[in-house]
């Protein structure tokens, strides 16, 4: 069960890996970054790879995405300047191009890129090449999650419990509250759904986390696995987190950035 607990991890962790983004289109630079930062990233735009090269040299990102075909310096090239640098050689880099260049794409991943993404971007394509840059001690995370301000209602013998939710992952949810169950525990969940109705389902306690000295009181809470899930109820979690996640970026976009679901 440890692997899922690291589902959670972000929800309390007090930094979140960076990403410089790279791209020269606005749109992109901003709906992109909007996304991984609702992927819990700490995103930094930039415009141009110069900056970007300069920017990591000084940050020290976990991770960086760049356009293939930037004005200034190619992706390619500025592959080939980050591979050369000694403080940058083992960055992990996610190329992305809208031009499906077969050579191009495999000389950046002999250079170690670790994928080269279509544009329109995928999402579940996206979060599988993050997760192959290990940014969590951890492990990594096997399922997408999103941030999920609702109030969810918590059954646990016999009480109700009106609770602020974190986040919603397409496996488990992490909850807001002062009040501990004991790992182990079986609770019961109602989700509210875009449509206005509520799905419940079943969940057990995995992970806890109480206030420590002046933490606040947004940082405790639990995560919870969901299990016993139907195949209906697994299909609703997973666009209901792809919603959360893109759902609004698809529906703004003017010109193809990220790919529906």
């Amino acid at each position: 069960m440890g692997f899922f607990i690291e589902e959670f991890v972000g929800d309390f962790m007090e930094t979140r890996p960076i990403a410089v983004v790279v791209d020269d289109s606005k749109p992109f630079l901003m709906y992109l970054s909007l996304l991984l930062d609702r992927m819990n990233l700490e995103v930094l735009p930039v415009n141009n790879t110069a900056e970007a090269i300069e920017i990591s040299r000084v940050t020290r990102p976990s991770l960086i995405t760049m356009d293939m075909m930037m004005p200034d310096m190619d992706g390619l090239e500025a592959l080939h300047v980050i591979r050369g640098d000694n403080e940058l050689a083992d960055l992990p880099v996610i190329m992305i191009s809208s031009y499906q260049n077969k050579n191009k794409q495999w000389e950046a991943l002999s250079l170690g890129c670790i994928d080269v993404l279509d544009k329109p971007v995928d999402l579940r394509r996206l979060h599988k090449a993050i997760q192959r840059c290990d940014l969590y001690s951890g492990g990594r995370r096997r399922y997408l999650r999103a941030p999920f301000a609702e109030t969810v209602g918590l059954h646990h013998q016999g009480e109700l419990y009106a609770v602020s939710s974190v986040t919603l992952s397409e496996r488990g949810i992490f909850l807001c509250m002062r009040e501990q169950f004991a790992k182990g525990s079986h609770v019961e969940i109602d989700l509210p759904l875009p449509s206005g109705e509520t799905m419940q389902v079943g969940g057990t306690v995995i992970y806890g986390k109480t206030q420590n000295g002046g933490g606040s009181v947004a940082s405790q809470g639990m995560a919870i696995k969901f299990d016993r899930l139907t195949v209906a109820n697994l299909q609703v979690l997973s666009e209901l987190v792809a919603n959360l996640l893109i759902g609004d970026i698809v529906a703004e976009q003017t010109e193809p950035i990220i790919k529906p679901v």
